[in-house]
């Protein structure tokens, strides 16, 4: 706790040695989990709730409690399942803290699991995905829309897709996948093509601004949501995430057997798979429309009767 009698400086140099601590020890925290062969997307996402954890409580992440824990993961607005995304990035965190004897306890041990519902995919359809195509975004967004629906791919691949992973010959792609798993998948006919028109020597999304590398998931991000916005989709809840979901709704829908869906989605578990054999939106939508349509009586007939 500062005291009142500390001077602005005091204070100042307490916050700024706080935040210092902070940093020292994510990149520790950062070079484990990339020792461990964690995906970079989840180190970074991991990083960022771990921030906002110690800015919304205002002390160094090494001198919170059980009691400020549960007070975060438990405050309102967030829905069940970023609550449990945020208490596992948590629990990874001070189990390798007091693993590493940077805690004597481990204030995490006892928060509570947290269940969420199962969840449902969000896929854009057929027309959406045209909708976005033709939205007036540009080649590389486009190549990228076609690389999310054709190919199944999640931003961070997309963004990493090199000439050199191309294999025109056998008709493959190879990426790596969720976890720092490699994967060689077949090649779609229109990425294929795509490929052709793109460079066989490089990153087919090269950084920008003199960075050498390609872009980064965030990038690929943000142009498909320009594009969404511009071809005037409107839902919150479809993302460009959501063209995967879409990879894997329309599988199902055309009869492709769920555990050949799970091998070209790279998912390590059929239940995950799983959640894209529901009933679609699609097929309730065609549910309804077989009840056969009658004329809305203008009046009420009570006069006739």
């Amino acid at each position: 706790m500062t005291s009142p009698q500390l001077t602005a400086y005091q204070r100042a140099r307490m916050c700024w040695q706080s935040a210092s601590m902070d940093t020292d020890v994510l990149s520790s925290f950062a070079a484990y989990q990339r020792s461990k062969g964690l995906a970079d997307t989840t180190v970074r996402n991991r990083a960022s709730i771990l921030r906002t954890l110690t800015q919304r409580t205002g002390r160094p992440l090494l001198e919170l409690t059980l009691a400020d824990l549960r007070e975060h993961v438990g405050r309102k607005g967030i829905q069940p399942g970023s609550r449990r995304t945020e208490r596992g990035a948590i629990v990874a965190f001070y189990t390798f803290t007091h693993a590493e004897g940077l805690t004597a306890q481990n204030p995490a041990q006892r928060l509570d699991p947290i269940t969420a519902p199962k969840g449902e995919p969000r896929p854009f359809t057929k027309e959406q995905v045209d909708a976005m195509l033709n939205s007036g975004a540009y080649w590389r967004t486009r190549a990228m829309i076609l690389l999310g629906y054709y190919q199944g791919f999640r931003v961070s691949q997309i963004a990493r897709v090199h000439g050199h992973d191309i294999d025109l010959t056998g008709s493959t792609i190879r990426t790596v996948g969720k976890g720092s798993k490699d994967g060689i998948l077949p090649l779609h006919p229109v990425i294929r093509k795509l490929a052709m028109m793109m460079p066989a020597d490089g990153w087919w999304f090269p950084a920008r601004g003199g960075r050498i590398g390609h872009v980064t998931g965030a990038s690929v991000t943000n142009l498909i949501t320009l594009a969404k916005k511009r071809a005037g989709i409107l839902d919150p809840h479809l993302t460009p995430h959501s063209l995967r979901h879409a990879f894997g709704t329309d599988l199902v829908e055309s009869g492709v057997d769920i555990r050949v869906i799970q091998a070209l989605m790279m998912h390590a578990s059929l239940a995950t798979t799983q959640i894209y054999t529901g009933v679609s939106a699609t097929r309730k939508r065609e549910g309804i429309l077989r009840l056969v349509p009658r004329p809305i009586p203008e009046q009420s007939g009570r006069l006739a009767a």
